[in-house]
């Protein structure tokens, strides 16, 4: 027996396969299924007993282009396919949603029909052809329409073409007067279709709440008081901590506007507030409120946090900074020397650490520059965030950007999997030292004055503008005056780093603490070793390019090769003391002043060392024995002399004279000076 057929016209090729194998799969064994397109071409001429029309606007359209005639036409109503509505129910709850389709009935229709399927958390807005732009819109959906969708709507959802309901397949049915047996079995495997598609329904909708209930009883479990409200001011989420430090129950608040539970004051920081957080007292509870917006869910989420465990959340953080090595090690206390020219420098050191201005510091190599930068932020109002360091010379150019700004993902090959914070994210609320700041290439200097200028920073690939709080303090050993006359330094950089200054003097300008400072770094060495005195002398006449840290390898050196218990000169290493045995420059007075000089200055030296002082009398008699006399009025001229340079201080009486620090400088001087003769 022959089979009835059936033609088939639909607008695209998609939806007539889609539709044709919808029909084949249904009741291909019993009825044969022509199909058409309009895109594809009609025929001049058709002709069936039924024809059986995709929609109304097809079957317009049909008309036009071919004579069709048919005992019976019947226009196609449209469902939806199960196997995509999983999609649907991935959307946020509240989300307006763009419906897009070839026309504006089918539009509409495809809107009734997902609104019938229970499809009703979110809206959907009917697309126009003639409409450009949509507001606040970041989803579109599309039964299998999306070249149709708008380009600039990030997600769009495509759902397939629809297939033919039920009452379509009857009417089918109907036509062909299948009998009851044939009819019962394309119901029942079109009614299967539908369960499945019900059976994602419900399952979804059991994740759903399920994934609700499971991350409630995540929030209910934590200590801190956390709310939610949508871009209506609803609340959306209101834990147990909430509910207790509120005094009020749970369901009784939610779905409420926020008025219901807060203030004015609090209210204003929740919606418009720009500051990260704000102190509140709820019920004579003293908590700490924080602000979080999510977008992309049109959501806001305030966490309420006790001021004692915000306390003790700061002090875990300190400890993890120290962890993780972004803190500082050094106070003014570690900074060693007691040459006034120091100790004026750790005086404004001091006054400029609780300022909270950019400070550049000054010095050649190895003066401790990086131990004020230490200082000054343990002494400043930041003290209890991160501080960290950098050394700008130490990276190329590309790899100190990546370190000083960070990266998103995917920016460059071997990029860190999700991007990386760089350092001045890590430095929020804290200090950044950027260390050798003069060597830094003209692309990171104007990278380096945007984030001192507007305070933010975008990460090296990424388009996120991040916020930060940081003072940035810097150094240098180069001067940046004469770089910006060649054109290697930025003046508008240097001015926005230049605020506070400090200049670290070298070593050769406070050749007094050298005693102390040798002293210091033999003991901490762990030795039980003297030092000779012609080691120190030896020292005061040294230039001392490389200053402290200089200092500090020669007398690691020659703790390593003495073999006594003293370190002498031979145990120095001579080709680093070269500047001693140079020709010293020509001392600033006459070679017989500089005689008397010596003399009464070496007496006073070794009389003040045993703690005692020294008059003109006693001068006067001692310098005999070094056959080199002096008589009481050559000794007071000499003495007045030394006074007005600052080498001696004399005192009334028995008080007696004494020597300056300047004034061991100046005698080691001169000990160098007689032995170059």
């Amino acid at each position: 027996m022959d089979r009835p057929t059936l033609t088939l016209i639909a607008g695209s090729t998609q939806t007539k396969k889609i539709l044709y194998d919808q029909l084949h799969q249904l009741a291909g064994d019993y009825i044969v299924v022509r199909a058409f397109a309009i895109d594809e071409s009609l025929p001049h001429q058709l002709e069936d007993h039924v024809i059986l029309y995709s929609s109304e606007a097809t079957k317009t359209e049909a008309a036009t282009i071919s004579n069709i005639s048919g005992k019976e036409s019947i226009v196609g109503k449209r469902t939806i396919r199960h196997d995509y509505i999983d999609r649907l129910l991935t959307i946020p709850h509240g989300e307006r949603v763009l419906m897009v389709n070839d026309d504006d009935p089918s539009t509409v229709d495809v809107i009734e029909s997902l609104y019938q399927l229970g499809i009703n958390h979110v809206t959907f807005l009917p697309f126009k052809r003639g409409q450009m732009f949509y507001d606040n819109i970041h989803v579109a959906v599309s039964p299998g329409e999306t070249h149709l969708c708008p380009s600039y709507i990030p997600q769009i959802i495509d759902i397939g073409v629809r297939p033919f309901d039920m009452a379509t397949i009857i009417k089918v049915m109907d036509y062909f007067q299948l009998d009851d047996s044939v009819s019962s079995k394309i119901s029942e495997r079109y009614i299967r279709s539908m369960i499945v598609l019900h059976r994602k329904i419900l399952d979804a909708e059991k994740d759903a709440l399920q994934t609700t209930e499971h991350y409630q009883n995540v929030v209910n479990t934590v200590d801190d008081g956390i709310l939610a409200i949508n871009k209506e001011r609803e609340l959306t989420l209101f834990n147990h901590r909430l509910e207790a430090l509120f005094q009020m129950p749970a369901k009784d608040v939610i779905g409420r506007d926020l008025s219901y539970v807060v203030d004015t004051d609090l209210q204003d920081f929740i919606i418009n507030g720009l500051e990260e957080n704000k102190f509140v007292s709820m019920n004579g509870v003293d908590v700490v409120a924080f602000r979080q917006s999510i977008p992309e869910e049109h959501t806001t989420v305030v966490t309420f946090k006790s001021v004692n465990q915000a306390f003790e959340i700061e002090k875990t953080a300190q400890r993890e900074q120290h962890k993780k090595g972004f803190a500082a090690k050094y106070d003014f206390e570690d900074i060693l020397g007691e040459h006034p020219l120091l100790l004026e420098r750790v005086r404004i050191a001091k006054k400029l650490a609780i300022a909270e201005h950019p400070v550049l510091i000054n010095g050649e190599t190895g003066v401790g520059k990086e131990l004020f930068a230490h200082a000054i932020h343990r002494n400043s109002l930041r003290k209890n965030g991160p501080f960290i360091a950098i050394n700008c010379s130490a990276l190329t150019e590309s790899l100190l950007e990546s370190e000083l700004f960070g990266y998103e993902e995917g920016t460059f090959t071997g990029a860190q999997r999700g991007g990386k914070k760089g350092l001045f994210e890590l430095a929020d609320n804290g200090t950044i030292f950027l260390d050798e700041i003069g060597d830094i290439s003209p692309t990171v200097q104007a990278h380096l004055l945007r984030v001192l200028q507007e305070k933010e920073i975008r990460r090296i690939g990424g388009k996120k503008i991040t916020p930060i709080n940081v003072r940035v303090i810097a150094a240098t050993n180069k001067k940046l005056e004469q770089k910006i006359t060649e054109g290697t330094f930025r003046s508008d950089l240097f001015y926005r780093l230049n605020v506070l200054q400090l200049a670290i003097p070298p070593l050769r300008e406070r050749l007094s603490d050298i005693h102390s400072l040798t002293n210091y770094f033999v003991t901490k060495s762990g030795t039980w070793m003297k030092v000779d005195q012609q080691v120190i002398e030896a020292f005061m006449a040294h230039h001392w390019p490389g200053n402290i840290r200089e200092l500090k390898s020669m007398i690691d050196y020659a703790l390593v090769v003495a073999s006594g218990s003293t370190i002498t000169l031979e145990d120095l290493p001579y080709h680093r003391l070269e500047p001693m045995n140079e020709k010293p420059a020509t001392l600033p007075v006459s070679s017989i002043d500089a005689k008397d000089h010596y003399v009464i200055l070496q007496i006073m030296k070794d009389r003040n060392d045993e703690g005692k002082t020294a008059s003109r009398d006693l001068l006067s008699k001692e310098s005999a024995t070094l056959s080199h006399p002096l008589s009481p009025q050559q000794i007071r001229l000499r003495l007045n002399d030394l006074e007005n340079k600052g080498y001696i201080v004399k005192g009334r009486g028995r008080a007696g004279t004494q020597i300056t620090l300047e004034g061991e400088q100046y005698l080691a001087q001169l000990k160098l000076h007689n032995k170059s003769r």
